[in-house]
This record gives structure tokens, sequence and C-alpha cells, in this order.
């Protein structure tokens, strides 16, 4: 049996994107491994649920796996684009947005790519804050 770990990213400078992601999530780092090329960030519960590497290579322009972060309608995807922007995230002109787009793709310090959806929008099966709230409920 396998278990998902950590979702880990690739950038230049890791305590750049460590900072970004752990801001934009509220995530707390771990003690750096290899001499600063490797941390984990954890969630409020300790676990690692995303991880920064070093990586010499650049950034997919149009990468096969990327972060979805959801935003539970469009004032907070609104709002929450706006943070991100202001704690160094920047716009993508990304060229294949449909009509009737849930989502707006952002790059982070280091130019991966990742996408804020509005939840309330999102197709049914992938919806988050439906379920939070039953949970809550």
């Amino acid at each position: 049996m396998l278990i998902l770990g950590s979702i880990v990213l690739g950038a230049a400078d890791v305590p750049r994107a460590t900072r970004f992601w752990c801001d934009a999530l509220g995530l707390e780092p771990t003690e750096p491994l290899s001499g600063n090329e490797f941390t984990g960030l954890r969630d409020a519960d300790g676990r690692t649920v995303l991880s920064i590497q070093h990586s010499d290579t650049e950034p997919e322009p149009e990468p096969r796996l990327h972060l979805d972060l959801f935003a539970r309608d469009s004032a907070d995807q609104a709002a929450e684009v706006e943070r991100l922007v202001g704690i160094g995230a920047h716009r993508v002109d990304w060229p294949r947005y449909p009509a009737d787009a849930d989502f707006v793709v952002l790059a982070d310090t280091e130019g991966n790519l990742f996408c804020v959806v509005d939840d309330a929008r999102a197709s049914e099966p992938f919806r988050l804050f439906r379920e939070r709230d039953a949970e809550k409920g």
C-alpha cells in the first residue's frame, strides 16, 4: 500500500520559495535539509503537505502537473489572487482560458504555475468548501 506524501516544487531559490508558499498557505517550514536544498512545509496538524527542492531547471511553460488552490467564491478568489500577487506571485497570460473559467492562473516566485479556483463555480465533484461546511454543520 502507498500513501501520498507531499507535493514537491522545484526552486532555484529554496528559501524564497519557502517563504512564498508558507505565506500563501499558512504553512510552517521544517528545518532545511542538505545545505538548504530541500525544505518541507507543514500544516497546522504537523503534516508535511508541500516540499520545496532545489532545481536548476526552468519551470515548464505548460506543466502537466500543477497545484489548484480553492477559494470559497468569486469575491474570495479575487481577494486571494490580489493577496498572492502582493506576496510575490505574478499573473500569467494564459492563452487557453475557457469563456466561463472558474480559475485564475498565477506563477509563484520561481515561475511554477498554479491555479486559484472559485469553489462555488467548480464542477460538483471537485468542490471543497461544500464538503467542509457540511462537516461543520
